[in-house]
């Protein structure tokens, strides 16, 4: 039977199966069907875009003790060690050896003891134990250790996905140690639950029992010995004896025994020998050697091995980190024919082995799939966990066992402990199996049991919420303030999850996240780059400044450059800029790095440097120059974020890329039909006055006038002229935000005002704006006289202003400080007529300076002349266009108007020119809009004069129409 190998794997984000560091590698030929057996350790994901993360889990030998041990020891050992191993022995060695080894193996000693005393106790207190102690431990020391695809996928941020673990252990079945996304396979050392016994009580433990086994040894009595020897292997800390000198007595016993001529060992014998090892953790030279025996005399008769017998070799085996190729094909062929007499134990403990070993087969996992299927209902806690994690592991769906799975854990969710819990919702995270009423069962289980749950377990729950994107709150909440008690605890990979999990929800906590920061500062020496990109990626994210942990950070980068990734680069450099830091020793050495190696970088991590390098003005041309060749060569793989970005980056550091300028216009041409309309808004405004790519751009800039149509549309129909509005405010919000456009840029406004007819007003009014004007400073009453002074200076603040690279010095936190005096200013001529009354003013309102139109309790019906509604970031006491239009409204009705009445309204004549020093919001082209549909005989018209963009030497004077 030949296998895939599916498991953990290390390299670029690389998910196939059977991949190796990236590489697929095939195995020796298998027994079965002369097929190739391949084997791919899928150790830690790479971090080509996001951030993986379950943690490591390393307590599992509590859960799976308690469980097995309890259950198991009670029913199989009791009862059935008299009936079936009397009956079955005494059947098979009265009648022949060789119909004894035959029949009366399987029918006899391998029936009656193996489902009796071997089921009972390898099932109970073997099964559960191993799931917890033995072979989840084995796991999360091998495989856990640390994982991310980190793509700078998504919204911008680099979107760090953990897909399992940052870094950390996953976890491994059965409760045993294991980001989610972070997956491993190399072995590491992991901590016991319970922490290690007295020295003295160390020398003592086994001391019996070895000396017993060699007893038995003596005697040749092989089965014996192996009973104590499996007993040893459940005993409370059992592995301490591993490395004593009577423990290599006892190995090197077994040795010679089991190579003697013609030596005759029962299957039970080798499986049991097997799992004791592996739960001994026996790894010696000696041990080996051992262990290749036991495979070898296993191959020659696994068709007579009863399922207890094959679930425990293979347990065994899958807890060393071993994978005999030949032993695990033959196995698996057994395990398909013989799955109907697999128990819920022996099928969540197979699946678990071959999955920890990174065999996959889609007979084997379809066999034993269906086998868990029939017998669902007599799954318990830690076999339905075993099973889920199998499933994640082999990243095959079963959506009929998993639905199964979710109305059992919802039947017996009381019996869960916190780690089979967690680990279900990791599993099903993993495959992205969204269950809203699994997580919220978990949820309110956890809950209840927060006070029981270790780190690990509080870092598998978070991820996978967060991965399957569940709000949940409350559980947020109870899981930060459980974490933070036992913050100091935690492991690395923990905290780095955690601190994913809350960002990727978006979820602000900061008590959580500065005591993260603290704790990650302690042991910053021992991060990983996988943890590191994961930290800086979690706290930008969460806009969370904190300085110190981002000093060291730089610094940590800049020195160890060369151990990171490209891509884990990127994201950290995405961090620095997202929150404006600017770390010029990190700088310097990313600038160097990239020069160096820049043909490991691909285009989407380039382009996210230059937008980080952008953010916080670091120019350094002469790179930037070569990286642009690079990102116009591979320009399809950048995202729509990415090529705005690009495109702005650019724009504002150098002024000029015509290549890669070309290259974007090209591309986000090719792809205009899928481009939201901001990154076309965006992407125009970048490209603004741009002369080399003039022609290139006319689709994008048509493309553009298209979606401006569309707005345009929508307010005409929402507003029509002369008529009541015929949406209510809750529709027309929720609309508003569906456009997912702040502004429509300085290039889509005047396009959607041509659309809506507004035109720009006359050149005489924005002559007298800039000579005669009247100016308010921001609230505050000042005389006509200091208006007319102020506005003066209106001309010195309309040049066009010249990039300048602040030298930013000193190591970290130097925040490229924008902030600038406020010049936000909306002005107004009023001249219309109502009736046989005149009116004819200026309206001159800043941003933040509220007209009394808002305040004053005479004017409260101004909200019935005009629909503003808050845009993100922008409020409408922040927007001087509105309340300019509110004041008007105000003074229109001073006159005698009635809101209410359209044929009132139309008896207003006359006209309005405005003129903005900004580009006005959504909210505010729907006032003009929704002004001049109430007005119908004013003649409004509006001008956005700009006064400072973001792009080098570009004054936009909205001028339209040519």
């Amino acid at each position: 039977m030949s296998f895939e190998g599916r498991g953990d794997h290390r390299g670029g984000g690389d998910h196939g199966r059977g991949s190796d560091h990236g590489r697929h590698r095939k195995g020796r030929q298998g027994r079965i069907g002369q097929q190739r057996v391949s084997h791919g350790s899928r150790d830690e994901l790479g971090t080509s875009g996001v951030l993986a993360g379950p943690a490591l889990m390393r307590d599992g030998r509590g859960d799976g003790r308690g469980d097995g041990r309890g259950d198991g020891r009670g029913d199989g050992r009791g009862d059935s060690r008299g009936d079936g191993r009397g009956d079955g022995r005494g059947d098979a060695r009265g009648n022949g050896r060789a119909e004894g080894r035959g029949d009366g193996r399987v029918g006899g000693r391998g029936d009656g003891h193996g489902d009796g005393c071997g089921d009972g106790r390898g099932d109970g207190r073997g099964s559960g134990r191993s799931d917890g102690r033995g072979d989840g431990r084995g796991d999360g020391r091998g495989d856990g250790r640390s994982d991310g695809r980190n793509d700078n996928r998504g919204d911008g941020r680099g979107d760090i996905r953990n897909e399992g673990n940052s870094g950390s252990r996953k976890p491994q079945g059965g409760g045993g140690p294991a980001h989610g996304n972070p997956q491993h396979g190399a072995v590491v050392s992991v901590a016991t639950a319970g922490g290690a016994p007295p020295t003295g009580a160390m020398s003592e433990v086994g001391a019996k029992e070895l000396a017993e086994a060699a007893k038995h040894l003596v005697a040749h009595d092989f089965e014996s010995a192996v009973k104590v020897i499996l007993k040893l292997s459940k005993a409370e800390h059992a592995r301490s004896a591993r490395n004593s000198p009577k423990m290599k007595e006892v190995l090197s016993q077994l040795y010679g025994q089991m190579y003697a001529d013609n030596v005759q060992i029962w299957p039970r014998e080798l499986a049991d020998l097997a799992l004791a090892m592996g739960e001994l953790q026996l790894q010696d030279p000696l041990a080996i050697e051992l262990l290749k025996r036991i495979a070898e005399l296993a191959e020659r008769q696994v068709d007579i091995f009863t399922p207890h017998d094959i679930a425990g070799i293979v347990r065994g085996f899958a807890s060393l980190g071993l994978r005999t190729e030949s032993l695990m094909s033959v196995i698996a062929a057994e395990v398909v024919r013989k799955i109907d007499g697999f128990d819920q134990r022996q099928l969540s403990h197979t699946a678990w082995a071959f999955a920890k070993s990174g065999l996959w087969n889609e007979q084997l996992v379809g066999a034993i799939a269906a086998g868990c299927l029939s017998k669902i209902s007599t799954f318990n806690a830690q076999s339905l966990s075993q099973i889920s994690w199998a499933m994640a592991q082999w990243r095959t769906r079963k959506d009929e066992l998993m639905n199964a799975i979710v109305l059992e854990l919802q039947k017996k969710a009381g019996e869960f402990a916190p780690t089979p819990l967690a680990m279900i919702a990791w599993s099903f995270a993993s495959l992205q199996f969204k269950s809203l009423p699994l997580m919220n069962a978990i949820s309110a289980e956890a809950g209840q049991k927060i006070a029981n749950f270790k780190t690990q377990d509080l870092a598998h729950l978070a991820w996978a919420f967060a991965n399957l994107r569940v709000q949940d709150q409350a559980l947020f909440n109870v899981v930060a303030d459980r974490f933070q008690r036992d913050i100091k605890g935690a492991l690395l990979p923990e905290l780095t999850n955690i601190a994913w999990a809350f960002s990727k929800n978006n979820f602000s906590h900061e008590p959580l996240m500065n005591a993260i920061a603290d704790e990650a500062i302690a042991q910053m020496q021992n991060l990983k780059p996988l943890e590191v990109a994961t930290l800086a990626w979690a706290f930008a994210v969460g806009r969370l400044r904190h300085r110190q942990l981002m000093a060291e950070i730089g610094g940590q980068v800049a020195r160890w450059i060369d151990r990171f990734q490209a891509s884990q680069l990127s994201h950290i450099a995405w961090a620095f800029g997202a929150l404006s830091l600017k770390h010029t020793e990190f700088l310097a050495a990313l600038s160097g790095h990239i020069h160096r190696s820049i043909g490991n970088f691909k285009a989407e991590g380039l382009s996210g440097i230059a937008w980080a390098f952008a953010m916080v003005r670091h120019c350094d041309e002469q790179l930037l120059r070569r990286m642009a060749v690079d990102i116009a060569k591979g320009i399809v793989e950048l995202r729509p974020l990415a090529l705005e970005r690009c495109a702005w980056a650019y724009r504002l550091l150098i002024g000029r890329s015509p290549e890669l300028m070309t290259a974007l216009v090209m591309e986000s041409t090719r792809k205009l039909d899928s481009l939201p309309t901001k990154t076309i808004v965006n992407l125009v405004d970048s490209l603004y006055v741009s002369v080399p790519v003039a022609m290139q751009k006319e689709s994008l800039e048509s493309g553009l006038a298209a979606r401006m149509e569309v707005i345009a549309s929508f307010f005409m129909r929402a507003w029509p002229v002369g008529g009541t509005p015929t949406i209510d405010k809750d529709e027309y919000t929720a609309q508003l935000m569906r456009f997912c456009v702040l502004d429509c840029g300085i290039v889509g406004t005047p396009l959607l005002l041509n659309h809506l007819g507004i035109d720009v007003p006359s050149r005489s009014f924005l002559q007298e704006c800039r000579t005669h004007g009247r100016m308010k400073s921001s609230g505050l009453p000042v005389p006509q006289q200091q208006q007319l002074q102020q506005l003066q200076q209106l001309q010195q603040l309309q040049q066009p202003q010249q990039q300048q690279h602040e030298p930013y010095q000193g190591a970290v936190g130097s925040r490229t400080d924008q902030s600038e005096p406020n010049r936000e200013l909306t002005l107004a001529r009023l001249d219309i007529t109502v009736m046989d009354q005149h009116l004819q003013d200026w309206v001159i309102t800043q941003a933040d300076a509220t007209p009394p139109a808002l305040t004053n309790p005479s004017s409260e019906d101004s909200g019935k002349w005009l629909l503003v509604v808050d845009m993100p970031g922008r409020k409408r006491c922040q927007e001087s266009t509105s309340l300019v239009l509110s004041e008007v409204c105000s003074q229109i009705s001073a006159l005698g108007i009635d809101p209410a009445s359209m044929t009132s309204c139309s008896t207003v004549q006359g006209s309005i020119q405005i003129l903005s020093t900004v580009v006005p919001c959504l909210s505010t082209i729907g006032v003009l809009w929704q002004f001049t549909a109430r007005f119908q005989n004013v003649c409004l018209t509006f001008v956005e004069q700009v006064l400072q963009t973001d792009l080098v030497g570009v004054e936009h004077t909205g001028e339209r129409n040519g």
